[in-house]
């Protein structure tokens, strides 16, 4: 192999290494996808044409499909061994079977699957586990080969509802093979982790089902698997009228077994032993709590980057106590003779999302169409629906029409009317299916959106689209909301996020009429046509005065001629006249009617729909400085702008800036969407595009992207220093003349800012590394990684990292590559990816040894300490942290140092040894009191009072964790102290103070329900195992 793979488990292209070589249009990817799949074999242009446009094709398919092949071509030219040849019955191409990702993952499935038998033939029955051994490695080798769904962003629907669920239904079934030998082999925590997210995805596939609570048994939840087997059992009955299998019921029966003969631990153990070797029953091992009660090991901070700086995720997909109740299974039925009083009731407070945009002050006509949308609505709440019965789908509507219209004015107006009516909140998102790039946004980025609305934790939400995809639906299961999806390009880009819910309403918006959403869903379409002339004259008098209007009669028809009924058009025209009151209205309809021509026409097919005349009126109104700004707001990429990023844009003083963005604003070029954040319509934004290129020097528009980038890189940095003030800094260039950096005092300053600007600087990003920007790329993804990780982004950091990964490829940075690696390893550490992490880190640490970067190799050993802690390799563990403290101390870096002697502290209490943890964390202690440190002498008090308590010193180890609290709480760490007060309340539980214990734990759930934190769980359990309140308890 040549380093050159292409990809059809995911987004289709052709990748060399972390590169895409392409292809860029989505029926290019078709076609690619149609040949590769035919491994070699001739592929007629029929069934191309089938695979771009389905059963529909227009005229001019044929003649597509081979524009589309001399495109491929020649992308294929470059390509040592690919080769794409034409014959008389179609098209074929020939690459190496190893370098498609699809047969790798068949051929890596195939030989799993023999394995076990060529160990068969020799009668061995060591051959026959190694055999096992040697599957399981091979099934997941196969399944780490998905991106994600199959086929995810070709044309249409036709590959991926045919071809696409074929392959997912191989993915699938490798999974639960894989599964399987998990459970054979003892690995029965990493079964449910896999198994949980492929039940989200298909809960009545019988046999994940089965696997599932096998596992869970295993692990001893019990109650688990006996609440998946209900839910199961009720949608058997409910959807398909049937009980579940033989399979299904031998396991339940089992489960209820087990709970008879007390097998319910909860220590991670085979369910069939769930007892300590002590036979206790308790996990813990040590002082007189209980084992839920007993707080879990948390790793300390790993170096002054924290490694430790978010919680390890619960595997993905897995019910978690601490979620909304959508996402947890039912509680468990308890055994009889259980109190009623054994568990406490779980109280979860669900977001509900407030995203609709601000309405229009002045909003005119559209009478027949807001009644239309009104008819939409029920009733009353459960108002039957047609015949009589009850609905049992969302509602959903198409406000379809050309550009300017006023789609989006339109249904955001109507949604303000009727937002009472929808108690659980509305959701919006801008699709971008029409604007000036082709930047639609997929599918995956608007679940995502919907995800964060309702607030579900990062390290929950599912790794698949199709997971993401059914626990958004599941959220808005039984509730009433008001869903608008604006600005749509097709019914492929909507049909995943219709809900099912039918309290749900649903408003599109689009220029293509979503015919299929009317035909398949019964989606009510609501054409939005010009306004005609009593309307456009309405308008004009809300904006300018009836006065004005009755006063000069003539200018306003020519005026409302001009602008063709176009709400965009003649909104324009009433800002101007509005604000500039002695002109009089003949002088602006003659300013349009000289102006008329000057430009194309911009999506509306005609002279009367001419829109663009309006935006050169506005545009050379402005003041020479204005007009450059404006100008170059095109080349900025992000989605706002702030007023110090438009300063380095254009290379000038801030205040200056400011007055700039005012006068922009006023001229209604740009609009101020929160204080100091400007940005504009995708219209306004493809007009600024085309006049830069046309106006401005390819070397001042990459000038102008150059201080932007050098404006986000050092106001990052700079950000990042008062963010984490210990992290070892990197070297950047000195800033260009003219850009603008931003100077942050504290914590709380910096975080706002990334907060704020982190859409900006992601999207810096991408376009430093598309321009040849590359260090740029690899240094502004470095400056995210804090703030990524510590908020819980990890996703995202995977992302841009990603791309950073590949801009350092490029230029043969191997700082960057190094830096990236890490990061990517951080990543999939928090995610419990631990064996990608591994391979991460295990790079990160060579590179930066390579470089000779000894604080880099220390940031390396630190991270793998934590990744074998979290996989019970604590051996392992206090090697890379005994290395960590080596390299920090020969390099004379004593922030690290401390941090080094608190985790090689931690590593002894991992392995039992808590006299060498007191040793170690009271020297990094005293470092890190000396140094100021505040966030690290809270970890060292935190795992002071872990060995304290171990060793049976709770009164000590109580003043520990209450320094550990006070220090975490002063800082606005509320997951830091959240465990600590965990922690706490064990030790003062294991002293006798059981009413202190309550107070901890009550104020401990308080924070990890609202941050949705995986530990909620067993802090509950531990105040159910406190039993009731008494007096003085």
């Amino acid at each position: 192999m040549d380093g050159t793979e292409f990809r059809l488990l995911g987004p289709v292209g052709i990748w060399q290494g972390e590169r895409l070589l392409g292809p860029t249009a989505a029926q290019q990817r078709s076609v690619l996808a149609m040949l590769l799949m035919a491994s070699g074999r001739v592929v007629s242009v029929d069934r191309l044409v089938l695979a771009v446009w389905g059963e529909d094709p227009p005229g001019s398919a044929r003649n597509a499909v081979q524009v589309q092949i001399s495109k491929l071509r020649r992308i294929l030219s470059a390509l040592p061994g690919a080769e794409l040849t034409t014959s008389a019955k179609g098209y074929s191409l020939t690459v190496a079977r190893e370098q498609v990702d699809l047969h790798r993952f068949r051929d890596l499935v195939r030989a799993a699957r023999e394995a076990p038998k060529d160990a068969g033939a020799t009668g061995e029955p060591e051959a026959a586990v190694a055999a096992e051994v040697r599957a399981g490695e091979l099934l997941r080798a196969a399944l780490h080969l998905w991106r994600g769904p199959a086929l995810s962003d070709v044309a249409g629907g036709w590959l991926p509802e045919t071809l696409g669920a074929g392959l997912e239904e191989e993915r699938r079934a490798a999974v639960e093979e894989c599964a399987a030998i998990d459970l054979r082999s003892g690995r029965h925590h990493e079964a449910a982790a896999e198994l949980s997210v492929l039940v989200a995805e298909h809960p009545l596939r019988e046999r994940s089902v089965a696997l599932l609570m096998e596992a869970l048994r295993r692990c001893g939840r019990r109650a688990d698997a006996l609440a998946l087997f209900r839910s199961t059992r009720r949608r058997y009955v409910e959807e398909l009228g049937i009980e579940p299998g033989d399979e299904l019921q031998r396991l339940h029966r089992q489960a209820l077994e087990d709970s008879r003969d007390g097998q319910n631990g909860r220590d991670g153990r085979d369910g069939r032993d769930g007892r300590s070797a002590d036979g206790s029953g308790s996990s813990g091992g040590h002082g007189s709590a209980p084992a839920a009660a007993s707080a879990a090991p948390t790793p300390p901070d790993a170096a002054p980057a924290p490694p430790d700086a978010a919680p390890a995720p619960a595997p993905e997909g897995t019910p978690a106590a601490d979620e909304p109740p959508e996402l947890a299974a039912e509680p468990a039925a308890e055994p009889s003779g259980t109190p009623a009083t054994a568990r406490e009731p779980i109280t979860v407070v669900t977001a509900v999302p407030q995203q609709l945009p601000s309405d229009v002050a002045h909003f005119t006509g559209r009478e027949r169409e807001l009644a239309g949308l009104d008819a939409l609505l029920p009733a009353g709440s459960g108002a039957a629906g047609d015949g009589g019965r009850p609905p049992t789908a969302a509602r959903i509507t198409v406000i379809a029409g050309s550009g300017g219209l006023g789609k989006t004015t339109l249904a955001v107006h109507w949604a303000h009317r009727v937002r009472d009516r929808f108690p659980d909140g509305q959701l919006y998102v801008n699709l971008r299916g029409f604007g000036p790039t082709d930047s639609a946004m997929t599918v995956a980025e608007a679940v995502r959106g919907f995800l964060d609305a309702f607030q579900v934790p990062a390290h929950r939400i599912p790794a698949t689209l199709e997971a993401q995809t059914a626990l958004y639906r599941s959220l808005l299961a039984d509730r009433r909301m008001l869903i608008l999806l604006d600005n749509a390009r097709d019914a492929e880009q909507v049909r995943p996020l219709l809900p099912g819910s039918p309290g749900c309403l649903v408003v599109l918006t689009s220029r293509n009429e979503l015919t299929s959403l009317v035909v398949a869903e019964q989606a009510q379409p609501l054409p939005l046509d010009l306004l005609d002339r009593d309307e456009a004259r309405e308008l004009l008098i809300s904006r300018v005065g009836a006065e004005r209007v009755a006063a000069e009669p003539e200018a306003v028809e020519e005026v409302i001629t001009v602008c063709a009924g176009l709400p965009l058009a003649l909104a324009i025209v009433a800002a101007r006249a509005a604000t500039h009151p002695r002109f009089g209205l003949e002088a602006l309809a003659g300013e349009l009617r000289d102006a008329r021509g000057s430009l194309d026409a911009f999506e509306g097919g005609d002279a009367t729909t001419d829109v663009r005349a309006v935006f050169s009126w506005s545009y050379h109104t402005l003041g020479a400085d204005a007009a450059r700004l404006f100008r170059l707001l095109g080349v900025h990429p992000g989605p706002d702008i702030a007023a110090p990023a438009a300063a380095s844009l254009v290379g000038i003083p801030v205040p200056q800036a400011r007055r700039l963005l005012i006068e922009l604003t006023r001229a209604h070029l740009i609009t101020e969407r929160a204080p100091g954040q400007y940005g504009f319509h995708d219209l306004l934004r493809a007009y600024a595009m085309e006049l830069t290129q046309a106006y401005d020097a390819p070397e001042e528009r990459r000038t102008a992207l150059h201080r932007m980038l050098d404006h986000y890189l050092h106001t990052a940095v700079a950000a990042g220093r008062a963010f984490t003030p210990h992290r070892e800094p990197i070297t950047v260039e000195p800033v260009r003349p003219g850009v603008s950096v931003g100077e942050f005092v504290g914590h709380g300053q910096a975080l706002l800012w990334f907060i704020v600007t982190c859409p900006a600087l992601m999207a810096a990003l991408q376009e430093a590394a598309e321009a040849g920007f590359e260090t740029h790329a690899w240094q502004l993804a470095w400056s995210l990684t804090e703030f990524l990780d510590q908020r819980g982004h990890w996703h995202d950091q995977r992302t841009v990292h990603r791309i950073a990964l590949g801009s350092a490829h490029r230029i043969r940075d191997l700082t960057g590559q190094a830096h990236s690696c890490y990061a990517l390893g951080l990543a999939d550490l928090r995610m419990g990816r631990y064996d990608r992490a591994r391979g991460h880190l295990v790079r990160a640490l060579n590179l930066h040894r390579e470089t000779g970067n000894a604080v880099g190799q220390a940031l390396a050993h630190g991270a793998l300490n934590l990744a074998s802690e979290r996989e019970g390799r604590h051996d392992e563990g206090l090697h890379h942290a005994l290395r960590a403290l080596k390299l920090y101390r020969a390099a004379g870096h004593r922030s690290g140092e401390a941090y080094a002697l608190n985790n090689v502290g931690w590593a002894y209490a991992m392995l039992g040894d808590f006299q060498q943890t007191l040793v170690h964390c009271e020297k990094a202690l005293t470092m890190l009191r000396q140094a100021g440190d505040r966030r690290g002498e809270s970890a060292a008090w935190d795992s002071l009072g872990y060995a304290h308590q171990h060793v049976g010193d709770h009164q000590q180890a109580i003043s520990c964790y209450r320094h550990a609290v006070d220090l975490r709480r002063g800082r606005g760490e509320r997951v830091r102290e959240a465990e600590s007060l965990h922690r706490l309340g064990s030790a003062q539980l294991a002293a006798g103070d059981r009413a202190g214990a309550r107070r901890s734990w009550q104020r401990a759930l308080t924070r990890f329900d609202s941050l949705g934190h995986p530990d909620a769980h067993r802090v509950r359990d531990g105040l159910t195992g406190l039993g009731p309140v008494a007096d003085g308890t």
